[in-house]
């Protein structure tokens, strides 16, 4: 479940382009409440699909769709209803009330006669070339003479041709360009969706081709060619793992992506060189395990002769190889790549994991005592890391306490404050014992922080006792001494820190900060933006904060006086008195 004004965050890039496109092309119709909290709607594309989603306030709890496209979690038309019902929202359309008007495009289209329809069809060929064009492909299957690579292939250069101006598309072109694209995939989709795996295959390796080639003179910042490229080998890889797919066109997808891979150009550009091994790791069962071995092994070995990360490229080959290897069952040959290769964090964590569950912890702690080693020599304080948490599970199987405290408290202080790793090392204390060893702890770092040299202006003990204090005290519930480590002029950030456990404890104190702060932001602020974070805060403050309402309006008020010459600023003052008197 998550909000509709955010849903963009939960769904890839490449469905929320396409689905925006149905929904800018209004293909969205008939959006109607039909119960509490859910929606229906029908949109309209190369078929009309039914989908419902439900609402649980302004939370997305579920959806549905009847298209085909079962692959993923969320389709292109539910993400059309979303855009549409987010616009809607705002419209608050009652039960029953329909967002659209007109008829549907089935209901329409079952009204047209036949040879109104290819009136239609004429007249459209006649404005558009490239409606032709697409009529064309889409029924390509009625021509058994017309070449629909070299079809597809000019399609896809004249709209790179369209959207570059002197042979470089910028960055805003790259929308338009991949709207227009977007109409390409759509046929693809469309031919899996019928089973027509040659049209699909041979659309998806023109697509991936053609746009790869066209990256090197973009502004592809917004990833919408990137995203394109990636669908189409999204593409390859299900109708190679289609059981319907003939074996003799998986051969054929094989060879392409092994003849694509002698080029250089698909590692410099996202991570489209694994996206297309994982197309030839699916196939390789069936055109045989050596083949595929061997195109791992060479595409290497070009890599390597141009890397400058060949411990990285290293890893990630043999990672893969080794992990095909135990996929076909030649675990022989797997665990022999394993220990010769023992420097490879990720294998290491295989035969310390092994070691943990034949319970020889003795030579589990050795292979981690010797990749910390590896890891430091390499400075990848990551897996330094990662060691060290394994060391703590490790002594919590062996009841090592002394181990499992040092690492624990290690955790929880040493980079940055973790409450997760906090509780782990209070837990290996008595309740009784625990009062005395934290307060040890808070006596250390005050010390530490008042004894430590500081280079900068900005070093402020008062802040820096604050910030290594304040998880704790909130952790321990000792919110006086964390009314008492606030700094005397504390900003934003530490007041909204401190603000969920004190606002209503201590409104009288909160106040008088809040009051202070509130002043200073009034007069550093100098535009709509900051003038409506300033309200919203007085707002949040009268809200939160037991007799703080006739206060906050009377700074509001003076500030209205102070600044005349800022007119946005009253605005927004002026609304938050208003509510006041409302």
């Amino acid at each position: 479940m998550f909000a509709l004004k955010e849903f963009e965050s939960f769904i890839p890039k490449k469905l929320l382009a396409r689905g925006f496109a149905y929904f800018e092309s209004q293909a969205v119709l008939n959006l109607e409440k039909t119960e509490q909290g859910q929606w229906e709607a029908l949109v309209c594309g190369s078929e009309d699909y039914d989908v419902t989603v439900v609402l649980e306030g302004k939370q997305v709890k579920s959806w549905t769709c009847n298209c085909p496209y079962t692959d993923s979690s969320v389709c292109k038309h539910v993400v059309a209803v979303l855009y549409a019902l987010r616009k809607t929202a705002t419209t608050k359309i009652k039960k029953g009330q329909t967002s659209a008007k007109k008829m549907s495009f089935e209901d329409i289209l079952q009204q047209v006669s036949f040879e109104e329809l290819q009136a239609f069809i004429r007249f459209q060929k006649g404005q558009k070339k490239e409606f032709a064009e697409q009529f064309m492909l889409f029924f390509s299957d009625k021509d058994p003479r017309m070449d629909i690579e070299q079809k597809y292939r000019n399609l896809v250069n004249q709209l790179v041709r369209k959207h570059t101006d002197k042979g470089y598309m910028n960055y805003r072109s790259t929308f338009a360009f991949s709207k227009e694209m977007n109409q390409i995939m759509e046929a693809a989709d469309n031919a899996i969706a019928r089973s027509s795996f040659r049209e699909a295959m041979i659309i998806s390796q023109v697509v991936s081709k053609e746009l790869l080639d066209t990256l090197s003179n973009s502004d592809d910042s917004a990833a919408n060619i990137s995203s394109i490229i990636e669908d189409a080998i999204v593409n390859l890889l299900q109708i190679a793992k289609s059981p319907t797919a003939a074996p003799e066109m998986q051969y054929e997808i094989f060879d392409w992506v092994e003849k694509s891979l002698q080029e250089p150009i698909w590692s410099e550009y996202g991570n489209f060189e694994h996206d297309l091994l994982d197309v030839a790791e699916s196939i390789a069962p069936i055109v045989g395990a050596t083949r595929f071995i061997g195109l791992l092994d060479r595409r290497y070995a070009l890599e390597a002769a141009r890397s400058s990360s060949l411990e990285y490229l290293r890893r990630q080959y043999t990672i893969r190889k080794t992990r095909f290897l135990q996929t076909i069952g030649r675990k022989e040959e797997a665990e022999q790549l394993i220990a010769s290769n023992m420097d490879i964090a990720d294998f290491r964590s295989i035969a310390v994991e092994k070691a943990i569950e034949q319970k020889d912890y003795i030579q589990a702690k050795q292979l981690i005592t010797e990749g910390i080693e590896i890891a430091v020599s390499k400075n990848h304080p990551g897996t330094v890391q990662r060691w060290e948490k394994t060391l703590i599970r490790i002594a919590q199987l062996e009841n090592d306490i002394p181990v499992f405290r040092f690492f624990s408290k290690r955790f929880a202080f040493n980079w940055g404050w973790n409450a997760e790793f906090y509780r782990q090392w209070k837990s290996s204390f008595l309740s009784e014992e625990w009062a005395e060893v934290i307060e040890q702890h808070i006596q250390a770092i005050i010390a530490e922080e008042t004894n430590k040299q500081r280079k900068y202006a900005w070093e402020n003990l008062e802040t820096s006792i604050f910030r290594k204090l304040a998880p704790i005290f909130t952790e321990e519930g000792q919110w006086e001494r964390l009314l008492h480590l606030i700094p005397s002029d504390p900003d934003q950030h530490i007041l909204a820190q401190v603000h969920p456990h004190l606002a209503k404890r201590y409104p009288a104190e909160m106040l008088v900060f809040y009051l202070d702060l509130l002043t200073k932001m009034g007069d550093k602020v100098n535009d709509r933006g900051q003038y409506q974070a300033l309200a919203a805060l007085m707002e949040k403050v009268k809200q939160d904060i037991d007799g703080s309402r006739v206060p906050i309006d009377e700074l509001a008020a003076s500030l209205i006086l102070k600044y005349p010459r800022r007119p946005a600023m009253r605005d927004e003052l002026e609304k938050l008195l208003k509510n006041s008197h409302s």
